[in-house]
Parts: structure tokens; sequence; C-alpha cells
């Protein structure tokens, strides 16, 4: 199964949502990790590196404004060569 790691910064601040006083924001920052762990678990789940064997690992990071009330993600993958990388990007972007 594919490695992912789900982070999260609220105002620029990195956080655990199992420690926020906001009820409401930990469990939507809850919510919105598992969501991101299924869907990049479903898209990377026929992902392996013909040559090595070896899976990628995603890490995901929620940056979200409570000004703005929006939340940006970003994905870094980490691989063990250049073509699983591409092939890991791929598929996270279809």
């Amino acid at each position: 199964m594919v490695d992912v790691t789900v982070q999260f910064e609220v105002d620029d601040r990195p956080v655990d949502p199992t420690e926020l006083e906001d009820e409401y924001l930990a469990d939507m920052l809850e919510h919105t990790r598992q969501q991101i762990e299924q869907d990049v678990r479903r898209k990377l789940a026929d992902v392996r590196c013909p040559e090595h064997g070896t899976l990628p690992h995603v890490i995901v990071t929620g940056m979200y404004s409570s000004d703005a009330e929006q939340m940006e993600l970003s994905y870094h993958v980490d691989s063990c060569c250049q073509l699983l990388l591409l092939r890991a990007v791929q598929a996270l972007n279809h």
C-alpha cells in the first residue's frame, strides 16, 4: 500500500488536528485527511517502479487560511527514480 503522509498548517503554522481547541476545524481537518489518503491510495494503487519494485511515498500539506476559509493542497512525491516520480505524478493528476 502506498505510504501517504498528510500534514496541516493553519494560518501558516503547523498543527496537529487532534490538539486543536476548535472542534469544527479539527473535525474538518480529520475528514480532509481521510479523504486525501483514500484518494491518493486509489490513484496510486497500481503505480510501482518497474525497475526497483518500490512504491512512491506521498506527502500532502494542507494549508488552511481561517480568514479566507480556504485550503490549498500541495503534493510532494518521494520516489526511487525519475520514472516512478513521473508515473506517480501522472496518476495523481488524473
